[in-house]
Formats: structure tokens, C-alpha cells, sequence
């Protein structure tokens, strides 16, 4: 039988054997400073329970929002791995796609660090994640192996009797010297509930890993999205992050630097419409000596939408020689909107460089001026300048088929 959780009472111990980890977990509350801009009332109506295996079709408007990459995809339905819409060939010798379950026994070092990350945080909603997002995908690439097309995982949340809301687990794991880019595309269909998503990322010695995340669920859902990764020395993660759909879109970044000479690179892109709140959550930890780290928002948002980036450089002792970038910049499209962004910087290292920088501002009133003197109309000249302030996130993305969806769903593929 189906164990769903209701939010009406935060989640128990006696709830069943298989989510003991909930015990005494609270639900966040506006008093956390992480979830002070949450849709509490509306989180408190989110329903969990296991996943169940897919049936029937997807509704032909959701099939056609998946962007047709080649090489290989994942979908993930409900929280669970659905083979028969799933292309699992392996793009190379020392490629392995398969389930979670199906790691357990061929690679259990990527299950146990997926179950093991994240389960002393106190987040109720990752323990619910932990608890069952257990029949997802799992990604590993052998030393020295490059993938030379992405690997797509698609997330989709359907309407479901037993709960409003899908909890899908992903863990990747890079061996040394390995490259590969992975794709991961949240989808959603419904008037309520949304999807939790977790990704955990190990990175070899000098592997290397380009993540694109395309957050796009239905208007009026949640989007719980968690990515945690740690890396090895002289490895190289590279992060795109387009949060775009969901009345609240929350995306929570924890990468851990813990090998000499790593390199993070994380961007992103939020744009707001209607009441949406896009929420995003970066710690970058600079746990060994020689790493470098940078951070790079950009928020466009209009109506009464509301930015949020709390972006935080935790530089750890013995992490000298800690190179640390962090930048957000805003653009308000109504006076109604709202960016709200929080640096947050802990240097227990000597000899580090760290800055940080925030903006938000409105459209240059002279930029406009000059396009309306070359016969531009106001329109088209506000569509121009905000496309050119969203698109600097976009043409970070080497794809060319992912790069043309994203700009044909924020809806300027004409500019």
C-alpha cells in the first residue's frame, strides 16, 4: 500500500519503516531564512508518497515541450524510471545508464554517496526526497571516457490519486578524466502539487561536467529542485540553470570544492511572470587549497514576480589560495516586482580573493530613447533590451537544439 505523507502534520517516524529519517523534521517556516519567500499555505499542501510505475500516454502538449536532443534519455514519471519512453543505450564503452535500484548492485558507491548526501541537513522536504525518490536514474562515466553527446533526464509529474507531488533522485558520478554533459529538463501537468527533484555529483580527479538544469513545470505548481555536488581535485563543474516555470520555482545548489585546484562555474537565469517566485539557493565551499568558484545570475521579472538569490562563499580553513567570484544582476519590468538577493561570505583562510556584486534596475531609459530614434517601436525596443540582458545566460549554452528551445520558450526566438 501506497504511504503518503500529508502536510497537515509534519512527517513522523511511524509513518513507515522507510522514511525513519523524517522523524522530529520540521516543515520550513518563514522564520528560516532560506524559505522566507516560500508559499508556506502552499507548501503545507503538498502530498508524498512512493512512486508508481507510469501508465498510459503523456498528454501530447507535455511530449512536445521535451526538447529533442540527440544521445541518450531518461524519463523519469511520478518519480520513477519509465524504460519504454527511455532510450538507456549506452553512448560509449564505459557508460552506464540504469535505475537507482539497478546501481545498488553494479555501482554501490554512486547509490550509498546519493543516499548518504544531504541526510543530516534538516530539510524536511530532501528527507522526503531520500525517502522516495528512490527509483530514479543513475549515471556513470569510467575513467578516462568522454561522452560526446548529452544525456538527457527528463523529470515529469502527473496528476496521481495518491499524491500531488513526484520525488525523483539522480546521481551521476564522473571517475577521473571522464567528461560528459548532462541535461536535466522538469516538466509538469496539473493544477497542483509539482515535482522534488535531487541530483548528487561526484566528480573524479580532472573530470569534467557540464549540467544544464531546465526548470519549466506547470504555472500553477511547486518546483523543490536540490543539486548537491562534490568535487575531486583539478575537476571542473559547469553549471546552467534556467528557472522559468511553477508559481514557486526553488533551485538549491551545494558544491563542495574538496580537491586542490577545482573549478566551479554556475550561471543562471530566472524570468518571472504573473505572481511567480523563482527561488535560488547557492553554497559553494571551498574546502581545499587552490580552487576557484563563480557565480553568475541574471533575473528578469515582471508583473508582480519575485527574484530571489541567496548566494553564499564558504571558504573553509586550509582552503588558501581560494578564488571566489559571485555577481546577480536584476531587471524589473514592473514597479510591482521584486528582486531580493543576499551575498553571503565565510573566509576562514588567509591569501583568497573573494568579491561579490548585485544589481537591480529598470530598462535604460537613453538605450530606449536611441532604438525609438532608429524607428524601432516601443514594443520592439523593450523586447530587444530585455533579450539582450536574458540572452547572455542563454548563449553560455553550447547546444544548439537546447539553446534554440530556451529562446523560443521565453519567447523571442524572432529578436
Amino acid at each position: 500500500m501506497t504511504t503518503t505523507t500529508t502536510p497537515a502534520t509534519n512527517p513522523t517516524v511511524s509513518e513507515a519503516d522507510d522514511i525513519d529519517l523524517l522523524g522530529g523534521l520540521d516543515y520550513p517556516t518563514r522564520r528560516d531564512e532560506a524559505w522566507r519567500y516560500a508559499p508556506h499555505d502552499t507548501l503545507k499542501r503538498l502530498s508524498f508518497g512512493r512512486p508508481a510505475r507510469p501508465t498510459g500516454a503523456l498528454p501530447r502538449t507535455l511530449e512536445g515541450r521535451i526538447p529533442a536532443l540527440d544521445g541518450p534519455r531518461i524519463v523519469i514519471v511520478n518519480g520513477a524510471v519509465d524504460p519504454d519512453r527511455s532510450q538507456l543505450g549506452n553512448p560509449a564503452a564505459g557508460v552506464h545508464l540504469s535505475t537507482l535500484a539497478g546501481a545498488g548492485s553494479e555501482h554501490p558507491e554512486l547509490l550509498a554517496a546519493h543516499l548518504d548526501q544531504g541526510t543530516d541537513d534538516g530539510d524536511a522536504f530532501l528527507a522526503l526526497n531520500i525517502a522516495y525518490g528512490n527509483a530514479g536514474a543513475a549515471i556513470h562515466v569510467a575513467s578516462g571516457q568522454a561522452v560526446n553527446v548529452p544525456i538527457h533526464v527528463v523529470h515529469i509529474a502527473l496528476p496521481d490519486e495518491t499524491q500531488n507531488v513526484s520525488c525523483s533522485g539522480v546521481a551521476i558520478r564522473l571517475d577521473d578524466g571522464a567528461s560528459a554533459t548532462v541535461v536535466e529538463t522538469s516538466l509538469g501537468d496539473g493544477h497542483h502539487g509539482g515535482t522534488n527533484t535531487r541530483t548528487t555529483i561526484t566528480l573524479g580527479e580532472g573530470a569534467t561536467l557540464d549540467h544544464i538544469v531546465v526548470q519549466d513545470v506547470e504555472s500553477t505548481q511547486v518546483h523543490l529542485g536540490r543539486i548537491s555536488v562534490t568535487q575531486g581535485s583539478r575537476s571542473a563543474f559547469r553549471s546552467h540553470l534556467f528557472n522559468l516555470g511553477g508559481t514557486y520555482g526553488r533551485v538549491v545548489y551545494d558544491v563542495r570544492l574538496a580537491g586542490d585546484e577545482a573549478r566551479a562555474d554556475l550561471s543562471g537565469l530566472y524570468f518571472g511572470q504573473g505572481r511567480q517566485t523563482l527561488d535560488q539557493q547557492i553554497t559553494v565551499t571551498h574546502a581545499a587549497p587552490d580552487c576557484t568558484s563563480r557565480q553568475r545570475f541574471r533575473g528578469v521579472l515582471d508583473d508582480q514576480s519575485t527574484g530571489v538569490f541567496n548566494g553564499g562563499i564558504d571558504v573553509r580553513p586550509g582552503a588558501d589560495g581560494t578564488d571566489a567570484q559571485q555577481s546577480n544582476d536584476n531587471l524589473l519590468l514592473s514597479d510591482r516586482a521584486e528582486a531580493n538577493t543576499q551575498p553571503r561570505l565565510e573566509i576562514l583562510a588567509d591569501d583568497v580573493t573573494c568579491k561579490h556584486g548585485a544589481t537591480v534596475g529598470q530598462l535604460d531609459d537613453n538605450a530606449l530613447y536611441y532604438l525609438r530614434t532608429r524607428g524601432i517601436d516601443e514594443s520592439d525596443a523593450r523586447r530587444i533590451l530585455i533579450h539582450g540582458f536574458a540572452d547572455e545566460a542563454i548563449e553560455a549554452v553550447d547546444n544548439e537544439v537546447l539553446r534554440a528551445w530556451i529562446t523560443e520558450r521565453l519567447g523571442h526566438a524572432d529578436a
